[in-house]
């Protein structure tokens, strides 16, 4: 993982990341293939409907509402948003979509969910 934090900007993030619940809280859902296969993603609530709105063909339902915050949740946002403000022909790129995998199962392993599947390297 290539996310380097200090204890400071850690605490910064976390607390961010609680002022922003008054807003619209973050959820763990679970999006599930036609063809049986699911993923389990993290977003806020907003987001969710948005998206459950935007695609009826797709099966999607929250699992854990209200997630906490916990480094692994800051380390995940920080990913989140480094991915949101690259080029995708960033070289780079591929190991930010590794730290949100990676930093994904961390909180889904947190809320004692499984893990997602990650592909193969």
């Amino acid at each position: 993982m290539a996310l380097q934090l200090s204890k400071e900007q850690l605490s910064q993030i976390k607390q961010q990341l609680s002022a922003t619940r008054e807003e619209s809280h973050l959820v763990i859902f679970k999006s599930v293939a036609k063809q049986g296969g699911y993923m389990h993603m993290i977003t806020d609530y907003n987001t969710f409907e948005q998206l459950k709105n935007s695609r009826p063909n797709i099966q999607m339902e929250i699992v854990r509402d209200i997630i906490p915050v916990t480094d692994n949740l800051a380390y995940w946002a920080v990913a989140q948003d480094t991915a949101g403000h690259m080029d995708p022909k960033d070289k780079n790129m591929q190991q930010v979509a590794m730290d949100i995998e990676q930093y994904t199962n961390k909180v889904l392993k947190e809320n004692k969910l499984p893990e997602n599947k990650l592909p193969e390297a």
